[in-house]
């Protein structure tokens, strides 16, 4: 009987993420209430309650379930980065536009935090965690970058620093541009190729360009 309860506490909580996130995509985080999402899920106010202790709880969890993704792919970047730096980044982009256009329920909610919520009010401990978030994608590009100027593979007066923002920004800028208008820059491939001109001039030659990539012509 426990074990049931305890399997129908997580589809409780599963159901309200879900509705959740319809909802915020719907009306936009500042607009909807909780009371609006216990609606749409057929629920009452105190199963939220009992699961999230206000709407930034419950749109921090939301956030959290897409997360396991980007830890494997800064894994990945981190290993390969050990190996060879600048393909890593490479690689590393292509995955991250990749997984993120091929994967609904992740572009939703990047949609959401990004197009659909106003940091104010009670939101503010989502900023909070939004800008922990940026700084640690921040913080593993920087390491790679970092790598790549010991391996002598980042053009002359390039600073890891900045080319780590530069590259962090101009993927972000990337995907909104896909989610408000995704027929002017369907991904993954248009994306791919609007960042060969950013490798090329980060990077000397092209040391960037991995073998395998199906696309290294095309991109220089």
């Amino acid at each position: 009987m426990a074990r049931r309860t305890r399997e129908e506490a997580e589809q409780t909580r599963s159901l309200l993420l879900d509705t959740a996130e319809a909802v915020f995509w719907e009306k936009g985080v500042s607009r909807t209430s909780l009371a609006d999402i216990a609606h749409a899920a057929g629920l009452t106010r105190g199963a939220i309650y009992w699961h999230f202790q206000n709407k930034a709880d419950l749109f921090n969890a939301m956030c959290e379930r897409i997360e396991a993704p980007f830890f494997a792919l800064f894994d990945a970047l981190e290993a390969e980065a050990a190996v060879d730096p600048a393909r890593a980044l490479w690689r590393h982009s292509r995955r991250v536009l990749e997984t993120i256009s091929g994967d609904a329920q992740i572009s939703r909610v990047i949609g959401i935090v990004n197009l659909k919520c106003e940091f104010v009010d009670e939101l503010d401990a989502i900023e909070v965690e939004n800008v922990r978030w940026m700084e640690r994608c921040h913080g593993h590009l920087t390491r790679a970058f970092e790598a790549a100027e010991r391996a002598g593979q980042l053009s002359a007066g390039v600073e890891p620093c900045r080319a780590a923002a530069g590259l962090q920004a101009f993927i972000k800028g990337i995907v909104l541009i896909w989610l408000v208008t995704p027929h002017n820059l369907p991904l993954p491939g248009c994306g791919i190729a609007c960042l060969s001109p950013y490798f090329q001039g980060v990077f000397q030659d092209a040391c960037w360009l991995a073998e395998d990539d199906g696309d290294a012509d095309s991109a220089l």
